[in-house]
């Protein structure tokens, strides 16, 4: 999961840069159209990925949260699953807000009706995000499998003391 996860996020950013670049390299409505449809296809797989990513977290969390009543654990499992939400949710969603309006406002541009530097700024901004929300996102899902070990070892002496 986590794999894959990660790998639709480099992904997007990979078809945001490409379309960036059709963006700056455009001679022609050839060239327009690869960039609009790189742009909407990264538009989707950001979407995608960051939504996915989070509800990782939200459902790992969950699991966790279970786990640890069931269990009477004490220790602060829980608390750093809610430091790792607290890490990645925001570049998270801002990449996802940014990377939307890049190509809503993207229209506007091709129509004349707002500044080319506007779509620019907006693209600038969510290729920030979207590559601080891929590092932030594999710095945390590898504590989070991290915490998942310490939690299954844990478990497991629970239950061979309890027999």
């Amino acid at each position: 999961m986590v794999l894959g996860l990660l790998t639709t996020s480099l992904l997007s950013i990979i078809c945001f840069a490409i379309s960036v670049y059709f963006g700056f390299w455009m001679e022609g409505r050839a060239n327009l159209q690869q960039h609009i449809l790189f742009g909407l296809f990264a538009t989707f797989l950001v979407t995608l990925a960051q939504s996915m990513t989070m509800f990782y977290f939200i459902g790992t969390g969950k699991q966790v949260k279970d786990l640890v009543i069931s269990h009477s654990i004490t220790e602060g499992f829980v608390q750093r699953t809610k430091v790792f939400k607290a890490r990645v949710f925001p570049p998270a969603l801002w990449a996802m807000l940014f990377t939307m309006a890049t190509m809503i406002l993207g229209g506007g541009v091709h129509t004349k009706l707002i500044p080319s530097w506007v779509h620019l700024t907006l693209a600038v901004a969510a290729l920030l995000f979207n590559l601080q929300a891929f590092f932030r996102e594999a710095k945390y899902m590898i504590e989070h499998s991290v915490l998942m070990q310490e939690l299954e070892r844990r478990l497991q002496s629970t239950t061979s003391t309890a027999e």
